[in-house]
């Protein structure tokens, strides 16, 4: 049986067409068949597919995500991508959470295809709004889980497994993965956490209090946060803009750690504490 190896593409970077092409005909002069979603597809001049990205991953024995952070989380809220591992090549930027650069490509999809990787599973949240009892919403997130308003302070309560933590005064709330502690978390003051470990952070935005300071807590904990009724509506960012939800009075938000995980593929020459110094300039010298 042919070896299938799904496609998930920004198709919006310069050099999307021309790394497709080069990645299509590594995997075919493999005699692995490449699998493109028609979208994608149509968007990259190629000839139309005729499946959806959710046929893609179920046909698929692993995906190959081109471009970056961005990209490698929108791959993350494709119905059943848990299932499959996905090797992420940065075409763009920073690319934190991808395996490699775009100047490594082609040795790292070799090696991949030789079976010389490891495979690295990130944990994720499950996240659920109710309203008195009944669910009205509900979402996963790889990266973090966002309440905020843009135009006034808002307050919110926390409660960590059913008792109550602090209240918040601040422009919105960060609860986020190791995944996400590198990301909108840190920008927001919170810690970096390895991503081996299975925990929950709690950063607020902008607290209108020094004796508020981010949290972390253990990967186990069921989060729970209730707006205050005096708000008409809040927002709720899932992974950026991923998944978006109004908040209107009475919300309980509820954060748990997922019965999910997304499977990473890790060369063997990657490493997550040299991408920190690389990449976010840990430990760098201020001249």
């Amino acid at each position: 049986m042919t070896k299938k190896i799904g496609l998930f593409v920004n198709t919006t970077k310069e050099n999307a067409k021309q790394v497709v092409a080069d990645v299509i005909a590594l995997l075919k002069s493999k005699e692995v068949q490449p699998l493109i979603p028609n979208e994608q597809a149509l968007l990259l001049g190629l000839t139309q597919t005729g499946i959806s990205t959710e046929q893609m991953v179920d046909a698929a024995e692993l995906v190959i995500v081109l471009g970056g952070d961005g990209t490698l989380l929108s791959a993350a809220h494709t119905i059943n991508i848990e299932n499959v591992p996905i090797l992420a090549i940065n075409i763009g930027n920073l690319g934190f959470l991808t395996d490699a650069s775009i100047y490594d490509l082609i040795p790292t999809l070799k090696a991949t295809l030789n079976g010389e990787y490891r495979i690295e599973h990130r944990m994720m949240l499950e996240v659920s709004v109710n309203y008195h009892g009944k669910q009205t919403f509900h979402a996963y997130a790889l990266n973090d889980v966002v309440i905020r308003e843009y135009t006034r302070l808002i307050e919110l309560d926390a409660y960590v497994d059913g008792e109550f933590f602090i209240p918040y005064n601040a422009d919105g709330l960060i609860v986020a993965t190791p995944s996400g502690s590198t990301g909108y978390s840190m920008s927001g003051g919170g810690t970096i956490v390895a991503p081996q470990l299975e925990a929950i952070l709690l950063t607020p935005i902008a607290p209108h209090s020094l004796t508020v300071r981010p949290f972390i807590a253990h990967g186990d904990a069921e989060i729970k946060v209730e707006m205050h009724s005096t708000y008409e509506s809040l927002d709720l960012f899932i992974d950026g803009q991923r998944e978006t939800h109004t908040l209107t009075r009475d919300a309980a938000i509820i954060i748990k750690k997922a019965d999910r995980t997304i499977q990473l593929i890790r060369s063997k020459n990657h490493s997550y504490y040299k991408a920190l110094r690389e990449k976010l300039m840990l430990g760098e010298r201020i001249k």
